[in-house]
């Protein structure tokens, strides 16, 4: 038995009347006689009841036999008599009963069971009787499919019945798994909530589908079809649920059957019914065929199995009566301001200028607001012709194949879209709409398939829009295409921010999500662009919330805002977090699908394994992400991030042919940049011509403003203090670092100090409480480095013994004679310690230790250690 139907049950013993109400096939019947079973303090009186039970004689002489039965009635008792039912004589039979009942000497269950066959009033009268009349130590429990027309609500004012209903009834979930395991099927979570769903709990039709089941080959298949019309569930539903309804009721819910949910109002215009809304309520009161969906009771939903079997049954009668109904729900829902179900039922109405009609009234809504499904179903439904000749139609399936990473279908309906309405054209009605939406096309069709990573601009659309329309939702788009224009074309990012966040001030007050997810998304480009990581990355986690919040985690836009955000985690050198963000946004699938897109978050995912310490295989996918990307035109600030992440990946790990194949890819890409000339210095000065090296550097810090990215001047200043520590220049360094510091703290931009070698690091920990306003963003890059170096140390148990002999007065001789082995082996164990923390001086080194926690380890491990003999 479930456990919680058992207390359910057990904690309606206190109560006098019991009322056990669900359609057929919920388990009723079992539940009762399970709990019956495994009752230990009373006693239960069991009765089957049937159609031949409208017979009070045949009823009552089945009650007192089972009543009789039980252990505890005395062989004296009067119910062990042999009653002869006397016609007209109920009264006082039933009084008679009663008082056998009274005496009986222990409390006794009574168990009423299929109640709803008992129909003559006759017999109802007598249930009435017993209801009212019985004696307190004797429990009663009707099960019944309907509401018996019984005083029910007199007992429920006076706090005597206790109910358990469908609602109840229903398997959850988890018990629905264990159902479908126990009949030996290995489903999986989703085919089993699939399944769940369709059934809607129902014990009875959960059951009917596992049996088909285990017939059947192709489980996904199976559960794709599964439905009322199913041959087993059809046969239980009719013969054990519809057969039983009148035929009035039948045809009431085969016509609002096309409905889900069913409002009342509506339920009124499908069947002519005035009184819809009270039939809606009783079938729930009485059948729990169908179910209340708000708290108002004003709107209903049949039973998921249930409703497929009537709408099937429905179109058997003949398709025409569906269509109209259906466009008869599509005309009632539009009038209620709801475009997702008035075209959902018009595309099944088959009304082909109607739902032209709806098209044209919800697409720029409907867009607005990310109902893009509704719109593409409705749009197919039309047929490729009608929508070709029509340019609202067109530029609403262009945007909505954009979405949808559909490049190559959406730029086809800009063609169609052309030749149905010139530009030129101003003279249809729907031109201004017309206008908007093939601006906001043109511009999306050159911007998604587009870089994505800061800076990354494609080139947009020329055709802009000069003056705003009144409507709000068109003075939104048209507010998004001027941003958007302005960002992507490279003339004024400041408007293209007021734009922007015009057009979000006007998709929060309005209710245009979907809208304000974009301008997220592109207010965080704007920002990168403009080298303001920290606002980047709190527009991205606001699209990503938004997203979140409405299901678009999969759209183009969501996966962008990922981008961004992975990429500004990775440059406040958190590698975890960006490794997580970028596989996240490669798992999206349709929305990662631009191949430029696809490789923003592949580099990204690269270097976040290489900073994990995995550098070979943070390398190769760094590599590879190039490689595929191919030929695919990227912004010029996307292109130089790609490839500084690589470059710098190669040159760590020696790869000088790798190093200049990237150089060469870049500068094929772009020119006139900084960021090929850093990569030079960086090449100079690892092959010792530091003067070289010197001289490109200060070239680059003379003109930063001929830079891509932002912290490319970072690296800059950050490699000059390498250089002018490598020729013992270090107040020159010491003014480098601090420039360095305080162009990065702005940018968030944490990691190019964790690249900068051990030289910097040093730098950094001797300068410690000299940087002034930049002290708090020098501890942050000074615990990312020693991180990051950590996660790449694994010292051996021999270096933490000499890791721990460091802070003393020791000698690398006297060290070697107290561990006794050689001096050239602690001269080893010192350089291997050295090149793991990231520092190369014997202070440096006691220093990190002592930050992260590992002297202590290391003096934990040597005190538990055994002692040499």
């Amino acid at each position: 038995m479930r456990h919680s139907l058992r207390t359910d049950l057990d904690a309606g013993e206190g109560k006098s009347i019991g009322l056990v109400c669900a359609p057929a096939g919920y388990g009723k019947t079992l539940l009762l006689a399970e709990w019956a079973l495994g009752s230990t303090g009373t006693e239960t009186a069991w009765v089957g009841l049937d159609r031949d039970d409208n017979d009070p004689r045949r009823l009552w002489a089945s009650v007192v036999a089972a009543i009789a039965a039980c252990p505890s009635v005395p062989p004296s008792s009067r119910l062990h008599a042999p009653w002869i039912w006397r016609p007209g004589a109920q009264p006082e039979f039933l009084a008679e009963l009663l008082d056998a009942l009274q005496a009986l000497p222990r409390p006794i269950r009574l168990i009423l069971d299929d109640l709803h066959e008992l129909v003559e009033p006759e017999t109802l009268h007598g249930i009435e009787i017993l209801l009212r009349n019985r004696p307190d130590h004797v429990q009663l429990i009707l099960s019944s499919r309907l509401d018996p027309p019984l005083s029910l609500p007199r007992l429920r004012l006076a706090g005597r019945l206790w109910e358990l209903r469908a609602d109840r009834l229903r398997f959850s979930l988890a018990e629905a798994a264990t159902l479908l395991e126990k009949s030996d099927l290995r489903l999986t979570p989703a085919q089993v909530e699939v399944l769940h769903q369709r059934t809607g709990g129902w014990a009875a039709g959960l059951r009917l589908a596992a049996l088909a089941m285990t017939r059947s080959a192709d489980l996904d298949g199976f559960l794709a079809e599964f439905s009322g019309d199913e041959r087993s569930v059809a046969d239980y539903l009719v013969g054990e649920i519809l057969s039983r309804l009148p035929e009035d009721i039948q045809e009431f819910l085969r016509q609002t059957s096309i409905a889900d949910p069913i409002p009342s109002a509506l339920a009124v215009v499908l069947s002519g019914r005035e009184e819809a809304g009270s039939l809606l309520d009783g079938l729930e009161r009485q059948t729990s065929l169908v179910s209340a969906t708000s708290r108002r009771r004003d709107a209903y939903r049949i039973q998921e199995l249930l409703r497929s079997y009537l709408r099937a049954d429905l179109h058997r009668q003949g398709p025409m009566r569906a269509a109209e109904l259906h466009a008869a729900a599509a005309r009632w829902w539009a009038a209620q301001d709801r475009p997702v179900l008035a075209l959902d039922h018009a595309a099944q109405s088959r009304d082909t200028t109607m739902l032209s009609d709806l098209l044209h009234r919800f697409a720029v809504p409907l867009l607005l607001t990310g109902d893009h499904g509704p719109l593409r179903r409705a749009i197919t439904t039309l047929g490729a012709r009608t929508t070709a000749a029509d340019a609202l139609l067109a530029l609403t399936s262009a945007l909505t194949h954009l979405e949808a990473g559909e490049i190559s279908a959406a730029r086809c309906d800009l063609g169609l879209a052309q030749r149905s309405h010139p530009v030129e054209d101003t003279t249809s009605t729907t031109s201004t709409d017309v206008s908007v939406l093939r601006v906001l096309a043109e511009q999306f069709g050159a911007v998604l398939p587009g870089a994505v990573l800061p800076g990354g601009a494609a080139t947009a659309s020329p055709t802009t829009l000069n003056e705003l329309p009144a409507e709000p939702e068109l003075e939104a788009l048209s507010r998004l295409s001027r941003g958007t224009a302005l960002l992507f074309d490279n003339r004024d990012r400041a408007a293209a921010r007021a734009e922007l966040e015009a057009a979000l001030g006007l998709g929060r007050r309005h209710g245009f999500d979907y809208l304000s997810l974009q301008c997220l998304t592109l207010l965080g480009i704007v920002a990168g662009t403009c080298g303001d990581i920290r606002t980047m990355r709190a527009m991205s986690t606001q699209a990503r919330g938004c997203a979140a919040e409405h299901g678009w985690e999969a759209s183009t836009w969501s996966a962008a805002a990922t981008s961004m955000l992975a990429y500004a985690v990775l440059q406040r050198a958190d590698a975890h977090d960006a490794e997580r963000l970028a596989a996240e946004g490669l798992a999206l699938g349709p929305g990662a699908s631009s191949p430029p897109l696809r490789f923003a978050l592949r580099t990204v995912h690269g270097a976040a394994v290489l900073d994990r310490g995995d550098r070979a295989r943070g390398l190769g996918e760094l590599q590879q992400a190039r490689t595929e990307f191919g030929d695919h035109p990227a912004g010029a600030e996307q292109a130089a991030a790609a490839a500084l992440l690589e470059f710098h990946a190669a040159m760590l790990l020696g790869h000088s042919t790798a190093a200049w194949t990237v150089y060469r890819w870049l500068a094929d890409r772009t020119s006139g940049n900084v960021e090929l000339l850093i990569m030079r210095a960086w090449v100079d000065a690892a092959s010792g011509r530091l003067e070289h090296a010197r001289s490109t550097v200060r070239t680059v810090l003379e003109e930063p403003a001929q830079a891509l990215l932002p912290h490319t001047v970072v690296d800059a200043w950050l490699l000059e203090t390498t250089l002018a520590l490598a020729t013992r220049e270090r107040p020159a360094a010491r003014r480098a670092l601090q420039t360095a510091l305080a162009l990065a703290e702005p940018l968030d931009a944490v990691r190019p100090f964790t690249q900068a070698g051990p030289g910097v690091r040093e730098l950094l920990v001797h300068q410690h409480g000299s940087f002034g306003s930049s002290e708090e963003f020098a501890r942050r890059a000074l615990a990312a480095g020693a991180g990051l170096q950590e996660c790449r140390a694994l010292l051996s148990e021999r270096e933490l013994t000499v890791l721990t002999l460091l802070p003393t007065l020791l000698s690398l001789d006297e060290i070697a004679t107290d561990l006794t082995v050689s001096v050239n082996t602690v001269k080893s164990h010192v350089r291997s310690i050295y090149a793991k923390l990231g520092v190369s001086s014997r202070r440096t080194a006691v220093l990190v230790a002592h930050e992260h926690g590992l002297l202590a380890a290391a003096e934990r491990r040597r005190a538990t250690a055994p002692s040499r003999p």
